[in-house]
């Protein structure tokens, strides 16, 4: 296959898709960015996403701003009673 057939043939299976997350991997590959992990929104995440949201856990720890872990299982069970 040559270089023009091997363009038109992708841009075909690219038309051809329907989710979202995966035109997103296509774009991170094509714009040389790697994924590392997925927000818990299911967001992908690159090194330096990923970095930076690490960075603001650390400071938030810092800051004070965390749930023990009975507080937590407190507010699950809630969830569950409701």
């Amino acid at each position: 296959m040559n270089l023009e057939s091997l363009k038109i043939d992708l841009a075909k299976q690219l038309f051809s898709i329907n989710e979202k997350s995966v035109l997103e991997q296509i774009k991170s590959i094509l714009e040389r960015k790697v994924i590392v992990a997925y927000s818990t929104d299911g967001k992908p995440l690159t090194v330096r996403a990923y970095n930076k949201a690490l960075e603001k856990a650390e400071q938030d720890v810092v800051k004070g701003k965390l749930t023990d872990s009975v507080s937590l299982r407190k507010e699950v069970e809630s969830w569950k009673s409701h």
